[in-house]
């Protein structure tokens, strides 16, 4: 570890922490004891968590003291994972149809930090946190990047799209936080032209980074771009996939391009959902201090641990805006058998529900589906807050792109008597994109899943060979 790291582990976090109201250098510590728990110490912690949430969300949050009441249950019904069964689920829309009773009254508001999805269900969502559970999601990250050698202080080139990529003014809090206690240096995924990704290259070669994070399509673009023009490449620890499905080509074209290896990352932050592979590989450990996971049909009937299902997580850290029992809207299974790294928490063996399959244009420019969202903007701008007025107006969408290359955008509105012309936008976008496929915007009153059950946003069947 070099100075840098000891400095901003023992001054410059916990100057942050106080600054920025959070409590990081605490919860890592605890992150850490917490990994050294036996599996019944783990399930004893998640128990307790689990039994003082419930009574808080029944004691001071609205819908779920209505919902408690109205099936008949205690709280003191719910001691542990199996006793979860007994609620219903919760689901995008149920929060949407009650969402100022979501809030616990007994969080001051200005405690509250807003948060949202950036759809990559097709379904935006949102909801609110606190620096408490922001706190525990940032030490949970950091305490996995410690598995692989990757320390805070060490500088990281991240690449993706909204997700990871709120860029923030530099003299921000948030900015001066991810630039000088994170040092991670943040670069959109959105412009996939070979411009853009000359000057993320050469970004890269400036910062030397040690790890490598983002979109694992948004990476494998980039490390293409890089082999094919035959590029040298400064030193990288580790590369860190997140916020969608890593495909198996998209390892390995990594793997050989950066010459280092790929640990993947499922997190939902709507959900406290976070979970990593270790060295070993042979799953997503789940970080189970933060989140109570189960694997449900779609009515939330639990299923055999190795049955893939719907991810249904309770959030044992969000006390302002609860989720007991979420159904985040991906497809995974639980793995039968434990990790062996030693450690105990449960492992998820594949996520199925956010497609990590590029789409194509017409002249054979791959477009990450992780930017599609932000096509749903005025501009491409998620920032403006006059364009999130009119993002928020949208219910739901999915893109689908036929074998000939043209795309077709169902779109759902919250409101059924909108005025249609007012999206046109998002054909001029996507055409902008596409160039030489057939854009059309079809406004539906639902939009069904797949035959697999997935709610998947993006559907290509279009196959573009170079």
């Amino acid at each position: 570890m070099t100075v840098y790291n000891y400095l901003d582990r023992y001054l410059f976090l916990p100057l942050g922490d106080w600054v920025y109201g959070s409590n990081v250098a605490a919860k890592l510590e605890e992150t850490r004891l917490n990994e050294t728990l036996s599996e019944a110490g783990l399930r004893d912690l998640q128990n307790r968590k689990l039994q003082h949430l419930v009574k808080h969300c029944y004691n001071t949050v609205p819908y779920y003291t209505r919902l408690f009441d109205s099936y008949g249950i205690k709280p003191e019904q719910i001691r542990s994972r199996e006793d979860l069964h007994l609620l219903p689920v919760l689901t995008k829309q149920i929060i949407r149809d009650n969402y100022d009773d979501m809030f616990s009254t007994a969080v001051n508001p200005k405690r509250l930090r807003k948060s949202s999805t950036g759809g990559s269900t097709g379904t935006p969502l949102k909801f609110c946190t606190d620096a408490a559970e922001w706190s525990s999601w940032k030490a949970s990250t950091l305490r996995a990047w410690e598995w692989y050698d990757l320390h805070l202080g060490d500088k990281i080139f991240s690449l993706g799209g909204s997700s990871i990529n709120k860029r923030k003014q530099l003299l921000s809090l948030k900015g001066l936080y991810d630039r000088v206690i994170m040092r991670n240096h943040k670069y959109s995924s959105a412009d996939v032209t070979d411009q853009a990704m000359q000057r993320n290259y050469e970004a890269l070669m400036a910062l030397r980074p040690k790890a490598v994070r983002g979109y694992g399509s948004s990476l494998y673009i980039l490390a293409r771009f890089i082999e094919n023009r035959e590029l040298p490449l400064c030193p990288i620890k580790v590369v860190l996939t997140t916020g969608e499905v890593l495909m198996p080509e998209y390892r390995r074209k990594l793997e050989q391009v950066f010459q280092a290896p790929v640990y993947d990352e499922y997190g939902a932050s709507d959900g406290g959902i976070l979970s990593h592979e270790c060295p070993q590989r042979e799953g997503l450990h789940i970080a189970e201090d933060l989140c109570i996971i189960e694997i449900t049909d779609k009515q939330g009937n639990p299923l055999p641990v190795g049955t893939t299902g719907f991810v249904c997580t309770t959030d044992l850290n969000n006390y302002v805006f609860p989720f007991l029992r979420y159904h985040v809207g991906d497809m995974a299974y639980i793995k039968q058998t434990s990790c062996s790294c030693g450690r105990h928490t449960r492992l998820i063996g594949e996520v199925m529900g956010r497609a990590g399959k590029l789409m194509y244009n017409k002249a054979g420019i791959p477009i990450s589906p992780t930017v599609l969202p932000m096509m749903f903007y005025p501009e491409l701008n998620y920032h403006n807050l006059e364009y999130q007025k009119v993002y928020n107006k949208i219910d739901k969408f999915q893109i689908r792109q036929d074998c000939q290359g043209d795309i077709t955008i169902l779109l759902k509105l919250k409101d059924p008597e909108e005025q249609h012309e007012q999206f046109d936008y998002i054909v001029t976008n996507y055409r902008n994109h596409f160039v030489g496929s057939h854009i059309s915007l079809e406004f539906v009153d639902d939009i069904p899943c797949l035959p697999s059950g997935k709610e998947d946003y993006c559907v290509s069947e279009y196959e573009y060979n170079d």
